[in-house]
Parts: structure tokens; C-alpha cells; sequence
């Protein structure tokens, strides 16, 4: 083993060492030739294998960079340095790896955005066609409360000092919406119309179809709003003809007529009815929608999905005064993008029952079902609050005949000119002059107020209530002037009030859902900390292997220096030559001392 000086391992080619005796000799031409012919002269090499070594291998050239060259030159490198170089290589490219993994789970929506495109209504993908026509199990139920008026006769009569209302119902009805006359667009929209069909569920129930209530008489009170706009001549007319029908104010129905539809004289009139012969509250809900929605599907920007871009093929609404309460900006109720949801804000859902957008505030986060955390959202408090209370609803007044107490919004516009007055259930959040009147209403946020709890990655509502209630305005026209005497002009009488929720789930709906949540977080949790995990680990890893290559070099140089002071304690300053070049000696050679005086010539190939 070479005994250089060099403390990095001898990286230069070390210089023949000669005692001091010979040193002082002049070396003959033949000396000096020799030398030269086998590339071994006294200065440094050009190159560190010599001219005559053979060309060093990939794994040489790896050890020499690691400072294990002078190993790798004296014997075959080990199999434990081999195995730490692979160790090394394979830890390496397993760290960039995992940090290229830590940066996208932790710092980018990749994950998020990778789920969300499941959702994409993608014309024939599996989603679009669930949406299109869904499983039955996942049906909502429509709960109709229907408001009864026992004692109307005895206070219009003088007999009553308030009107007596009873809340009767639910009457609940298992609702299964699939979409019709569907058309997807190039602009990443499609276009469809609700056909929904219903099944009366009894045992859900409290009353029955069949029980009889007093109700306002829908037809009469709308038919004397219409003659009242008509011209002189058509007015004498079709208020004749009423007259002959003998309408009473309020009438006995069934529930099912009521809600359903029954055959009405008024209604069949050319002139009231436009070739209709049947009304119902709810005739419109059963059976494919007269109005149509397009929305986005998410294709093009997921931050898009399911916003409402046209309805009844307008861009726009003309129902209000001004763009902003004209805009149809709000989601489908059923569906929104999960990106709304991120930052908490309130989101808007499009009623078509009110043909207006409503905005939904986040609340809070609870917990339903199997453990399973939604986002709770709810209608503002002042959402049909009176202009001076909430001046954003300033354009669903302005272009109203009657701009009405907080509680209500004038729709009239929205059916046709009929006096359609919606609010929440009981009137809640109304102005307690709406139902002075009345006794029997009862508003309470737990039973009246619109939820709805939302699936934080997903985007469907899980559960919550949608409620609205519809009422009518009674204006005091010649028509109704005599059988409506006591009753003040712009009276709001409710009629009924409706509440769509959530079906029942089956244990295997639930199932699915929590599998589906827990499933989706538990793997993005493992992607997340897993690829933390394997960088720090393989870091670890490499420093250490790092070190240990460092500790084989050190231990290669303390062993190199120990090697030359014995040889120079057993050799004692004697005439020793020792020479090695570059493993091309094999051992060190032993040149007899030379007496002072005599000049001895030696074979030129003796060095």
C-alpha cells in the first residue's frame, strides 16, 4: 500500500520513494529511458491510472467519487459498499419521489380536484346517468301541510272574532324525480326538464287524501284579480258568468282535490282557465315540469357545476326590477360544487317555486347519521325581509303592484298574474301583522326554517328541509266585495305550506355513504403523511449512508498511515527502496546499498 501524503485518500498518483543513499546517485540515460518507455517518470502522472492501467470501470469511477478510490485500487470493493451505493440510489429516487407526493397532497387541490371529477355530468359517464334517472332509494318525500278554516263561516257572519286555522297534515308522498327532454350542449351545459311522479305514503301520515278541510277558493280569488285587469266590455262578461257559477269564498275539498286537482267551472273558461279544466296546488309538480333549466356540468371548470345558466331558455329573468334580482346564478338544489363550500360563504340555490335565487348561510358543522360531519346551511332571517329591513330585496318590490311586510314576497308575476304571495311556514320571520288575524299560527325555526346539510366533499345535501309556503292574496274586487265584507282588502290567507326532505335511507344507502366518506379521507390521510413519512425516512436514510461511505474512507486513511509508520519502524532508515506505481508492481523491490566511491551501473530496468 502506498504510504502518500495526501490526507483525502492519495487522489494524486503517488512518487516513487528512494532511500537517500541512492537518491544522491546520479541515474544513468538508460535509467532515464527505462522510465520513460514504461510512462513512469519522477513528476506527476497525466492521468490517475497511468498510461498503461486499463480504463476504469462505472463502479470505480462511483467509489472515486465517493472518495473510495484508493479501495477500489488495492482490492475489490465489498459487497457492504455495493449495497450501500444501491441503498443510496434506490433512496434517492424514492425521495424525490415522495417529496414530489408530499408537495402535490399538501400544498395542491390535485387529490381534491382527482375526486371531484366524478361528479361531472359527462354526457353517458356513469354519474350523469344516475343523476338522469336515480335508484328509487334515494327518493325525497314531499310532506304537504294543508291550513283548514273550521270556523270562516261564523266570522264572516259576525259570530267569530278571529279566524280559527288548523295546520292539518303532513299528507307525505314519496317523490322520484327523473329528468326529461334532456339535451347536453357544446358550451358544457345541459338542459332538461323535472318529470316527477309521487306516491302517497300512509303510514307517514297523519291525515288522509280523503278527509275534507274548508279552504279558500283558489280559482274564485285568482278569476277576480284577472276580470278586474280586463277591459269594460270582457269585464261585464266573464263577471256575469262567475256570478252564475255562484262560487262560494271558502269551500269543502278533499285533500287530494285540493292539492291534486279537481274540475273547476271557473278554471274551463276560455278566458280564465287558457283550455284548462282542472286545479290543483300541486297539479304542476306531478308529471314533467312546464318550465325547463339548463346548468353547467362541470366539465370545462368544476367551480361551475351545477350553476344554473338559463330558465325557460332565458339567461335572465324578467320577473323583477334590476339585473341583480334577475340574475340566475344560484345551484340546483340538489347538487352543489364542493369549491363553494371550501371557504364557508354563502351560496345561493335557485327555487323555481319562488323564481327567484335564494342565498344560503353557512351555520355550522354537525354530525348526522354514521358519524358522518356535514356542513350546515340555513336562509337568512331578513331573506323576505322588507326593504327598510333588508335593502337588497329593493328590486322584488319595485316592480310589484304591493310591496308587502317583512315575512312575504309578491310572485304574482312568477304565476301567471295570480296573487301568489310565498313565505316560510307559519309565516316564520314575518311581521306579526301578516297573521293578527289568524289564530292557529305558530312560527318556530326548528319546524319552519329551510336547512340543509351538506356533504363537505361531495356536494348533495344529505339531509335538511326545504319549506315554503304558499298563500293568497285577497283583493277585494265587485266579485268578492259581498261574500268577503269583513275581511280586509290585501288580507294573505294561507293555503298550504310543503317541505321536501331527505328519504329514509336503507342500512345500505348508509353503508355506501360512510364507506364512501371515511374511505375518500382515510386514503387521502395516508397519501398525506405517508409521503412525509417516506421523505424523512429515505433523507435519513441517505445521510446515513452518506456518513458511512465517509466513515470507509476515513477508516481507509488511518489504516494507509498506520501501515506506513510500521514499515518505516521495521525498515529502520536503512537502503530500502520501496516503489509502487498504481498497483503496477506487485510488491516493493529491495535494491542493494551502493558504497561511497564505487559507481556501480545498474540495469536500466531495475527501477
Amino acid at each position: 500500500m502506498p504510504c502518500a501524503s495526501d490526507p483525502e485518500g492519495a487522489l494524486e498518483p503517488s512518487v516513487p520513494v528512494v532511500s537517500a543513499a541512492y537518491a544522491a546517485q546520479p541515474r544513468s540515460k538508460s535509467n532515464t529511458l527505462g522510465s520513460q518507455r514504461n510512462g513512469m517518470g519522477t513528476g506527476t502522472f497525466s492521468s490517475a491510472y497511468g498510461a498503461g492501467a486499463e480504463k476504469p470501470t462505472v463502479l470505480q469511477m462511483i467509489l472515486d467519487a465517493l472518495g473510495l478510490r484508493n479501495q477500489a485500487q488495492n482490492r475489490e470493493p465489498t459487497s457492504k459498499d455495493i449495497g450501500t451505493l444501491i441503498m443510496l440510489g434506490v433512496m434517492f429516487l424514492l425521495f424525490v419521489i415522495s417529496v414530489t407526493g408530499f408537495f402535490v397532497m399538501w400544498f395542491t387541490e390535485y387529490y381534491n380536484n382527482t375526486m371531484l371529477e366524478n361528479l361531472i355530468l359527462a354526457e353517458n359517464s356513469d354519474t350523469a346517468n344516475s343523476w338522469l334517472d336515480p335508484d328509487p332509494k334515494y327518493d325525497t318525500l314531499l310532506k304537504a301541510h294543508i291550513f283548514d278554516y273550521p270556523n270562516i263561516e261564523d266570522y264572516l257572519a259576525g259570530r267569530a272574532d278571529k279566524v280559527q286555522v288548523r295546520d292539518m297534515g303532513p299528507l307525505t308522498y314519496q317523490e322520484h324525480t327523473v329528468k326529461d327532454e334532456v339535451s347536453f350542449n357544446k358550451n358544457f351545459t345541459v338542459t332538461f326538464r323535472d318529470r316527477k311522479s309521487y306516491k302517497f305514503l300512509p303510514e307517514k301520515s297523519t291525515i288522509g287524501e280523503h278527509d275534507v278541510f274548508m279552504v279558500p277558493n283558489v280559482p274564485l280569488i285568482t278569476a277576480a284579480g284577472h276580470v278586474k285587469r280586463m277591459p269594460a266590455i270582457e269585464r261585464l262578461v266573464s263577471g256575469a258568468l262567475i256570478n252564475q257559477f255562484r262560487e262560494p269564498l271558502f269551500k269543502k275539498l278533499t285533500a287530494s282535490e285540493f292539492l291534486w286537482g279537481y274540475e273547476d267551472k271557473i278554471i274551463k273558461l276560455k278566458s280564465l282557465g287558457k283550455g284548462k279544466r282542472r286545479f290543483g296546488l300541486l297539479q304542476n309538480r306531478n308529471g314533467t315540469s312546464v318550465d325547463s333549466v339548463q346548468l353547467n356540468t362541470g366539465e370545462d371548470d368544476i367551480t361551475k357545476f351545477s350553476i344554473i345558466t338559463q330558465f325557460n331558455g332565458m339567461p335572465q329573468l324578467d320577473y323583477w326590477e334590476g339585473d341583480e334580482c334577475n340574475r340566475i346564478d344560484g345551484s340546483e338544489p340538489s347538487m352543489f360544487s364542493p369549491n363553494l363550500l371550501k371557504d364557508r360563504d354563502t351560496v345561493n340555490v335557485f327555487l323555481q317555486v319562488l323564481c327567484r335565487k335564494v342565498p344560503l348561510n353557512f351555520e355550522k358543522e354537525v354530525t348526522i347519521y354514521n358519524d358522518i360531519d356535514v356542513l350546515r346551511y340555513r336562509t337568512p332571517m331578513d331573506v323576505f325581509g322588507h326593504p327598510s329591513v333588508n335593502p337588497a330585496n329593493q328590486c322584488y318590490c319595485q316592480n310589484a303592484e304591493y310591496c308587502l311586510p317583512s315575512g312575504v314576497i309578491n310572485a304574482t308575476k312568477c304565476y301567471g298574474d295570480a296573487p301568489i304571495f310565498p313565505s316560510f311556514p307559519h309565516f316564520f320571520t314575518g311581521d306579526p301583522e301578516l297573521y293578527s288575524l289568524f289564530e292557529g299560527i305558530n312560527p318556530d325555526p326548528e319546524l319552519h326554517q329551510t336547512y340543509a346539510d351538506i356533504h363537505p366533499r361531495f356536494g348533495f345535501p344529505i339531509s335538511g328541509a326545504s319549506r315554503i309556503q304558499i298563500n293568497i292574496m285577497l283583493d277585494k274586487t265587485p266579485l268578492l266585495r259581498n261574500q268577503g265584507a269583513r275581511l280586509k282588502n290585501a288580507t294573505i290567507l294561507p293555503l298550504i305550506w310543503i317541505e321536501i326532505t331527505s328519504g329514509d335511507f336503507s342500512e345500505d344507502v348508509l353503508h355506501t355513504l360512510y364507506i364512501s366518506t371515511f374511505g375518500l379521507d382515510a386514503l387521502q390521510l395516508s397519501l398525506k403523511y405517508g409521503t412525509l413519512l417516506i421523505s424523512v425516512t429515505t433523507f435519513s436514510l441517505i445521510v446515513a449512508g452518506v456518513y458511512y461511505l465517509n466513515s470507509r474512507r476515513e477508516e481507509i486513511h488511518l489504516q494507509k498511515s498506520k501501515s506506513c509508520a510500521e514499515l518505516e519502524a521495521l525498515n529502520g532508515g536503512g537502503g530500502i527502496l520501496l516503489v509502487q506505481h498504481m498497483n503496477l508492481m506487485p510488491a516493493p523491490v529491495q535494491i542493494p546499498s551502493v558504497q561511497v566511491g564505487r559507481r556501480q551501473e545498474r540495469p536500466a530496468d531495475a527501477v
